[in-house]
């Protein structure tokens, strides 16, 4: 899945109160640094750092819980739709690089989302000094946090 069409907003906070918000390092030890390593790989254009930053297999699950939860029982059907999403990801990602360079990221809250993964919204400040507002679901996995899909905000 591609990154978000991310909704424009205007923010809530001033943008000195946004740049108090606690800052994350740049790894897999907090879902939100983990959006972090996944927008520097994206910055860099680097295809196997972004895709190091994501969990397909989880990711693929919870398509296919929306579409049928008995196809999620049968591991083929889930490895499958997993080694499908990558190389989904991989296509669509390299054809069309998000443009973060010059982006400043605020994350505004963490909620849970189902068992081990949590929903992160996150504010964008662009170049231009616009917003844009991001709803992204990360994954606690055994090698730390790993980017989900993002969500839109009817989806919750």
């Amino acid at each position: 899945m591609m990154w978000p069409s991310p909704v424009k907003t205007e923010p809530k906070q001033t943008l000195e109160e946004l740049r108090a918000l606690p800052r994350f390092e740049k790894d897999f030890t907090t879902p939100e640094g983990a959006i972090l390593c996944l927008e520097e790989a994206c910055r860099r254009r680097d295809i196997e750092s972004a895709v190091a930053c994501k969990n397909f297999l989880i990711e693929g699950i919870l398509m296919l819980l929306d579409y049928d939860e008995n196809l999620v029982r049968d591991p083929d059907v889930r490895t499958r739709n997993a080694l499908l999403a990558e190389q989904t990801y991989r296509r669509e990602i390299t054809e069309a690089w998000p443009d973060l360079d010059g982006v400043e990221s605020f994350f505004l809250s963490r909620e849970p989302y189902v068992d081990g993964i949590v929903e992160v919204r996150e504010l964008h400040r662009l170049r231009d000094g616009s917003y844009e507002k991001l709803n992204v679901l990360v994954a606690k996995t055994r090698d730390g946090w790993r980017v989900l899909n993002p969500v839109a905000d009817d989806e919750f």
